[in-house]
């Protein structure tokens, strides 16, 4: 059954980020607008978070997930738009909608990845 269920976390892994990837990429604007990418993603980032992620490996995908989350925040801002739009607005779009469906990726994983910390935490004895 343990080996099932890690088959399912890395097929969920997998599929995330191929859907972030092209999902990202053929997204028509900066972020993804598809609502079967967007589910998708959210189901990989909660299969990631129950399956995948160890306690040992906790504080390093949450400190990753925050960057990312930050990333897709600061990729559609004015400042983002004006430094590469100039350059090409196609780029703009792509690296924005990429970095914007990961971050739809980890922000379910990371919050299943705090809520495990938390509880662990509060945990007795330890």
């Amino acid at each position: 059954m343990a080996s099932a269920l890690a088959l399912v976390g890395k097929i969920a892994f997998v599929v995330g980020v191929l859907f972030a990837i092209f999902g990202g990429i053929w997204g028509g604007i900066s972020y993804p607008t598809n609502e079967v990418v967007i589910i998708v993603l959210l189901i990989a980032g909660i299969l990631i978070g129950l399956l995948n992620v160890t306690a040992k490996e906790g504080p390093t995908v949450l400190a990753a997930a925050v960057a990312l989350i930050i990333l897709g925040i600061w990729g559609t801002s004015q400042i983002t738009y004006d430094m590469l739009n100039p350059v090409s607005r196609c780029l703009w779009e792509n690296t924005v909608g990429v970095v914007s469906a990961f971050a739809l990726l980890m922000a379910p994983a990371a919050i299943i990845v705090a809520v495990k910390a938390v509880i662990s935490t509060a945990k007795p004895g330890d």
